[in-house]
């Protein structure tokens, strides 16, 4: 294709995805209240906060869309894509859950180790945090990218991509600097330059229908799984996610 073909066919993937996202969003907020298995109990409660929590970075994205900032959220889209390849993951291993309770408990006993160190007062409840031995199962974000994608790290690079909005960066700088010739002045920008974002508007289609797929997954019967496989695929989205089994 040329160059233009090119472009037009990222506009159309770019609107497609977006468009992908915003059907996810209103499936979500109408779905309807969960019956699952007792045995599954356990992992539910694992993951429905991750997805509640993909859906709600993908509608915080697209009300920054609405307002032009596309470029400050890239965050929420990282925030979402990581939260949702966590709740696939959780979803399709046997011990998952257990990997995802153990990070979540690292987290709480660091923060409380730290204002300790600070010199706050921890309550009584919170004193085995202090002296918790390690050794919980851990998730490693890096593992589960390259497990969906057999290494490719074509998962991964585009959580990278996403990265670049979160911390300072050259991605950054150059999206609010144009930089001219090397004697020129550069032109600066107070809002980010561009309105499409291709790899942005992809993490936001995939992550919302990754954990649509996954938490659906998980109710007792699976009545609404084939719905969210076909919204995905009339948004040339994955659905679902199986080592090795994406391809951006």
């Amino acid at each position: 294709m040329s160059s233009a073909e090119d472009d037009q066919e990222l506009d159309r993937l770019a609107q497609l995805h977006l468009a992908g996202a915003h059907a996810a969003l209103e499936y979500w907020h109408q779905a309807e209240p969960f019956k699952v298995d007792h045995a599954l109990v356990r992992k539910f409660n694992a993951t429905y906060a991750t997805v509640a929590h993909t859906m709600a970075q993908v509608a915080a994205a697209v009300a920054l869309h609405q307002q032009g900032s596309v470029y400050a959220a890239r965050v929420n889209a990282r925030v979402a894509l990581e939260h949702a390849l966590v709740a696939q993951w959780v979803v399709h291993n046997e011990h998952g859950e257990d990997q995802l309770i153990g990070s979540m408990n690292r987290i709480h006993r660091n923060m409380v180790q730290d204002l300790h160190q600070a010199g706050v007062v921890i309550p009584p409840q919170m004193q085995g945090d202090l002296t918790h031995p390690s050794g919980e199962p851990q998730l490693n974000f890096m593992t589960i990218a390259h497990s969906f994608d057999d290494g490719t790290r074509s998962i991964y690079g585009l959580y990278r991509q996403m990265t670049g909005a979160v911390h300072v960066s050259l991605a950054t700088l150059t999206t609010y600097i144009e930089w001219r010739e090397d004697s020129a002045v550069p032109a600066l920008r107070p809002s980010a330059a561009g309105e499409r974002d291709s790899e942005q508007f992809l993490a936001l289609g995939l992550s919302a229908v990754l954990a649509l797929s996954a938490i659906e997954r998980l109710r007792s019967g699976q009545p609404h799984l084939a719905t969210v496989y076909k919204l995905a695929e009339s948004h040339e989205l994955v659905p679902d996610l199986r080592p090795a089994q994406f391809t951006p």
